[in-house]
C-alpha cells in the first residue's frame, strides 16, 4: 500500500507515450528532441549544429528556430523529461532495498550515475556544462521538489516502522537532495576551473556514502 501511494502521489502513472490531447506543436517538439538526442549521442553536443538537427528532422533551420532557439535548449528539455521518467522507474527499484538508509543511499547514488551517464553519452564538455547549469537548475527545480517529497515519504515510513527517531522528514529530505547536488556541483566546478574534459564522480560517491551513514547513525533507534 505504501509503495502504491508513493508512485501515484509523486510522479503519477507514466507510460512513456505522448498524451492524446497533445497539439501538433508539442508533437513536433518531441520529435525534434528525440532526433536531436540521437545526433548528440553520435557527434557530441558541442559538435552537433542546428543544421545537423534540422536536416535529420526534415526541417529547414528557420523552421527549427520556431521551436527552439539553440541546441542547448533542446538538450535540456529532453534530458529533464527523460530524467523524470528515469526517476519514476528508479523509485520502484528503490523499494527493493530493505532499510530506509539503504533505500535513500541507493536512490542518491543512482541519481548521480544517471546524470553522469547522460553527460558522457552526449559528450557534453565542461565549458558547455558550465553555461547550461543555471538554466538546468531553473528547469529542474520542480522535479527536485518531487524528489524531496519521495524521500520524505521514505523517511516517514522509516519512523512509522520504528527504524528511525522522529524527525522533520520534509527538511531532512530537502537537505539530502541539496547535499547530493552540492557534492556533484563541487566536483563539476573543480573540473571546469582546471579545464578538464572528464569529470570524476567517484570521490563524491564515497563522500556521499559517508555523510548518509553519519546522518542515519544519529537517527536510528
Amino acid at each position: 500500500m505504501f509503495e502504491k501511494l508513493i508512485f501515484s502521489s509523486i510522479f503519477g502513472k507514466r507510460t512513456g507515450a505522448p498524451p492524446r490531447n497533445m497539439n501538433k506543436k508539442e508533437q513536433v517538439r518531441i520529435k525534434i528532441g528525440l532526433i536531436a538526442m540521437q545526433c548528440f549521442s553520435k557527434y557530441g553536443l558541442d559538435k552537433t549544429t542546428l543544421d545537423d538537427i534540422a536536416k535529420a528532422v526534415g526541417l529547414n533551420k528557420a523552421s527549427l528556430y520556431y521551436y527552439y532557439k539553440n541546441k542547448e535548449d533542446i538538450f535540456l528539455e529532453v534530458a529533464i523529461r527523460e530524467g523524470e521518467d528515469f526517476l519514476a522507474t528508479l523509485q520502484k527499484k528503490v523499494m527493493e532495498q530493505k532499510s530506509t538508509e539503504a533505500r535513500i543511499t541507493y536512490y542518491l547514488r543512482e541519481r548521480v550515475n544517471y546524470y553522469k551517464n547522460v553527460l558522457n553519452m552526449n559528450r557534453v564538455s565542461t565549458d558547455t556544462l558550465n553555461k547550461m547549469l543555471p538554466k538546468f537548475f531553473e528547469l529542474f527545480d520542480a522535479v527536485m521538489k518531487k524528489e524531496a517529497q519521495f524521500l520524505a515519504l521514505l523517511i516517514k515510513e522509516g519512523v512509522k516502522k520504528g527504524e528511525l527517531h522522529t524527525v522533520n522528514a520534509a527538511k531532512l529530505a530537502s537537505s539530502l537532495i541539496s547535499m547530493n547536488d552540492a557534492l556533484k556541483h563541487h566536483v563539476e566546478q573543480k573540473a571546469i576551473l582546471k579545464m578538464q574534459q572528464d569529470i570524476d564522480y567517484s570521490q563524491i560517491m564515497e563522500e556521499m556514502g559517508l555523510l548518509i551513514t553519519l546522518i542515519f547513525k544519529g537517527l536510528k533507534k
